[in-house]
């Protein structure tokens, strides 16, 4: 019964959409690791014997070439083996796809999905949601399409490569309507190893490090993506134009006050525009109008619930397609923060709204020039003390404010360094934030830091990354010397430590 399972799992996974992936549901299948903390006493053969393992699986495992290094409180990893599946199966809804076109890809009926997945309409549906195609407990479907794959499970991140990349032998597989069939490829994340990645996917290490051409298996870097041999995600019609090649929003799930990635692939130039959350939609045109990007900052006062994003796509003089789909937004799970200050006139609603007001007409700018390259840098060489969201409560008050930025626990004096290339915009000392510096980088994208004893640039200055540009101190509403340091992207404010760690568009 298990190996018809996962032959099953293959054969559907061979008929997924491009930008789709097939996952088990939660607590359909065991893990196929866990984590062992060492703890006092304990060497790798015990901690190997307590699981019915050799040491070496679990140094290679671990990427450990000395058994004798482990130490206290060192977390693990412990391959284990995988348990029966039960048969259920999901689809992962993605940009542009339809229930219908859902249906197709599994030969089944709107109908069918529509019960299965209690569904009162084919519009309900929306980017990230995931529907059950094969409900559990239940035996293959002979009417199911059959092709003919390797066996593997699923259930991570997965991107397919761009139409004009090939395959590792010379991309001349097709998939069942003639297209070229991508490969799959897995996204590596923080804590992998190359063999916990190849007993995900019932590879080799070796097989994975071929196929790669990895120097050093144990050299692996996250957001580095890897081509797993064997299995490939051919390419199926879409309820989209002709013209559109992909569309693609990253992540599928939103939160509030966090940045999301919109693109639109076209296989010839374009005009495209668009609208989200009662808001048009500012551009970035690419590789001749055929790349489309739109970055967008999600709210923090947006409610959890399903929104539309609509693009309207011009192509010469003919009329306008409309593109839609519905996109889940979720809150951001940010924590609570109790504050006590001296100055209660600095409290007052209309001192802060009035500020508000003047920092969001200057962030709503679009300039059509990027400046800042790949990520941002962190503005100060301190300890960071407070993250962005955090609902704040002042002199035992209601908790009805937000920390817009994140906090440098700075010396005074401490150098506030910009985050990217970017000309200056505003140099101001404002009621809350204190002697204020802003930044446009370009495409929307503005840094602010507040708080600052002085400040060392002035308006129209064109700064470099790392570039000095102030001191911390303690200006304004502040307990504290500190930094607090802001990113607003097209006039919405914006997590900066996403910004940090991703890379936009």
């Amino acid at each position: 019964m298990k190996s018809a399972a996962f032959r099953f799992l293959a054969v559907l996974l061979a008929g997924l959409l491009s930008a789709s992936y097939v996952s088990l549901a939660q607590g359909q299948r065991d893990s196929l690791f866990t984590v062992h903390v060492v703890q006092r006493g304990e060497n790798l053969f015990r901690i190997a014997l307590q699981y019915n393992l050799f040491a070496e699986q679990v140094a290679t495992a671990n990427g450990i070439t000395d058994s004798n290094s482990i130490v206290v409180g060192q977390r693990l990893i412990i391959p284990l083996s995988t348990a029966a599946w039960d048969g259920q199966l999901e689809h992962t809804v993605s940009a542009g796809e339809t229930l219908a076109s859902i249906a197709a890809a599994y030969s089944r009926t709107e109908a069918e999905l529509l019960s299965l997945n209690s569904l009162e309409s084919a519009a309900a549906i929306y980017v990230g949601q995931e529907l059950v195609i094969v409900p559990g407990e239940t035996e293959p479907d002979p009417s199911m399409n059959t092709i003919p794959s390797t066996e593997a499970e699923t259930g991570a991140e997965i991107q397919p490569l761009s139409a004009s990349e090939t395959l590792s032998d010379g991309g001349n597989a097709l998939s069942r309507y003639g297209d070229p069939v991508e490969p799959f490829l897995y996204t590596v994340r923080s804590g992998d190893t190359l063999f916990e990645i190849a007993l995900r996917y019932n590879q080799t290490v070796d097989a994975i490090t071929r196929e790669n051409n990895l120097l050093d298996p144990g050299l692996l870097r996250v957001g580095q993506q890897l081509i797993i041999p064997g299995i490939q995600l051919p390419r199926l019609a879409q309820d989209l134009p002709d013209i559109v090649e992909s569309f693609a929003i990253d992540p599928q799930v939103l939160e509030t006050g966090r940045s999301v990635r919109i693109e639109l692939r076209t296989s010839e130039p374009a005009s495209v525009s668009g609208e989200f959350l009662g808001q048009a939609l500012h551009v970035i045109e690419r590789e001749d109008a055929r790349r489309h990007n739109f970055i967008v900052g999600v709210p923090m006062v947006t409610d959890t619930a399903i929104y539309p994003v609509t693009l309207q796509l011009q192509i010469g003089a003919g009329a306008a397609v409309e593109i839609a789909a519905n996109l889940q937004v979720v809150g951001g799970g940010y924590g609570y923060q109790t504050i006590t200050i001296n100055n209660n006139e600095l409290l007052a609603p209309a001192v802060e709204e009035a500020e508000i007001e003047r920092i969001t007409e200057q962030m709503s700018g679009f300039t059509p020039d990027r400046y800042w390259v790949n990520s941002l840098s962190l503005p100060a060489a301190a300890a960071m003390n407070a993250v962005f969201g955090t609902m704040r409560s002042y002199n035992g008050g209601e908790y009805n404010r937000y920390h817009r930025g994140v906090d440098f626990a700075g010396a005074p004096g401490t150098s506030v360094l910009a985050a990217s290339d970017g000309t200056v915009v505003m140099v101001d000392r404002l009621h809350i934030r204190g002697n204020t510096t802003i930044i446009d980088h370009g495409w929307g994208v503005y840094t602010l830091y507040a708080h600052q004893r002085e400040t060392l640039v002035q308006l129209g200055d064109v700064v470099a990354s790392g570039q000095v540009i102030g001191t911390v101190g303690s200006t304004g509403r502040s307990t504290g010397p500190h930094l607090h340091w802001e990113v607003w992207l097209n006039g919405v404010n914006v997590d900066p430590l996403q910004w940090v760690q991703e890379v936009f568009p």
